[in-house]
C-alpha cells in the first residue's frame, strides 16, 4: 500500500494560540491539498516548545480546544492528523502525541524520555502505543525517545509505520563534543529507526525560535532537518531549519519485518569527553527537573 505522508515542520510562536493555530490550520489545508493522507505536526506545535512555566499554564485536555479544531480538520479534510500537545490528565502534565482520523482520536502516547530539565514541565509516560489503522499499525515517538532503543525494540516486528515528532533544539554552535553530536543525531537516527525496524519512517521536527534560557546554550531554535525514510532511505527531506512542508510516498507492507535483534545493541556511541557533559544534562538536570515538577505542579492543578 503507498501512501502520501507530509511533514509539516512549523515554526510556532510560543504561547500564542491564535498564530499557532491559524498556522497549523493553513499548513494542514495545503498538504491535503497536495495529497496528503497523513500530515505529522512537529512536538508541541501548540503552545509551541519552550521551557518555560508557562507549559503549565497552556496545558489542555484531549477534548480541549486544540485537539477539537485538530479534529474538524481532519473530518473535513478525510485526513489523517498527528502531533504532540501537553496534555493536562488528572493530577499530572504530559507531552501527549495523538494520531487523529476523520472518525476521531485513534490513540496517543506519553513521551517516554523526556529530556533532562524537560522534566520540570510535564511526566514521563511508561508505555509503547500501537495504533490500528487503515495504514496498518502504527508506532508513536517523541523526539528525545529516539536515544533509547528500549522504545524500538518494542516496536519491532509489531509496526508497519513509525510517526516521530521533535522540537531537537540545534546546538551545532556550541563548542562542545557532546552538543554537536547531539544535533548530528537529530538527523541520524530517523535513518536508523527506519533501517532497523525496515519501515517507513516520518520525521518532523519544530523550527521555530524558542522562549526561555537553556542550561550551556541561552536561548536557542529548533533545529528542523525534517525527514520522510523508506526503510532507511530517505525519500524527502527539508535540510535546513526553515519553516515548510514535504512530502514523501511510502510502500507500507501488510507484514511485520524479521528484525535482527542485535541492532539494539550499542544504540548510540559517545566518546569519553562526552559521557560528563552528557550525564549532566540528561541525568543531574532530569533530576532536578523532577523535584522541581512536584513542587511547582500543585500550583497549576
Amino acid at each position: 500500500m503507498k501512501i502520501n505522508i507530509a511533514c509539516l515542520q512549523m515554526a510556532s510562536k510560543p504561547y500564542d494560540w491564535d498564530y499557532n493555530i491559524n498556522k497549523t490550520t493553513s499548513m494542514i489545508r495545503e498538504a491535503a491539498e497536495n495529497g496528503a493522507e497523513i500530515c505529522l505536526l512537529p512536538e508541541i506545535f501548540i503552545p509551541g516548545y519552550s521551557l518555560s512555566y508557562k507549559n503549565f499554564e497552556h496545558a489542555e485536555s484531549m477534548d480541549g480546544k486544540t485537539i477539537n479544531k485538530i479534529l474538524d480538520l481532519a473530518k473535513e479534510l478525510n485526513i489523517y492528523i498527528s502531533g504532540s500537545i501537553i496534555e493536562k490528565l488528572n493530577e499530572d502534565f504530559y507531552n501527549t502525541m495523538f494520531l487523529l482520523g476523520p472518525q476521531g482520536i485513534l490513540g496517543t502516547y506519553h513521551k517516554k524520555y523526556v529530556f533532562g530539565f524537560e522534566q520540570k514541565y510535564w511526566k514521563r509516560g511508561n508505555e509503547s502505543t500501537f495504533i490500528n489503522s487503515k495504514f496498518g499499525t502504527i508506532g508513536l515517538g517523541i523526539c528525545a525517545d529516539m536515544h533509547y532503543s528500549d522504545l524500538w525494540k518494542q516496536y519491532s516486528e509489531k509496526t508497519n509505520l513509525i510517526l516521530i515528532c521533535s522540537a531537537w533544539v540545534d546546538t551545532s554552535h556550541i563548542k562542545i563534543s557532546y552538543a554537536k553530536h547531539e544535533f548530528e543525531l537529530c538527523k541520524t537516527l530517523p535513518v536508523k529507526i527506519s533501517k532497523v525496524l525496515q519501515v517507513p519512517t516520518a520525521y518532523c521536527n519544530a523550527a521555530h525560535e524558542c522562549t526561555g534560557f537553556y542550561s550551556f546554550m541561552g536561548t536557542t531554535k529548533c533545529g528542523g532537518f525534517s525527514k520522510i525514510i523508506q526503510n532507511g532511505e530517505i525519500i524527502a527531506s527539508l535540510d535546513s531549519g526553515e519553516e515548510g512542508i514535504i512530502h514523501g510516498k511510502v510502500d507500507i507492507s501488510k507484514n511485520f519485518p524479521v528484525v535482527d535483534p542485535s541492532e539494539f545493541d550499542n544504540w548510540i556511541k559517545y566518546s569519553l569527553k562526552e559521557i560528563i557533559p552528557k550525564f549532566v544534562v540528561e541525568d543531574i538536570a532530569g533530576f532536578l527537573g523532577r523535584i522541581s515538577y512536584r513542587k511547582y505542579k500543585k500550583k497549576y492543578l
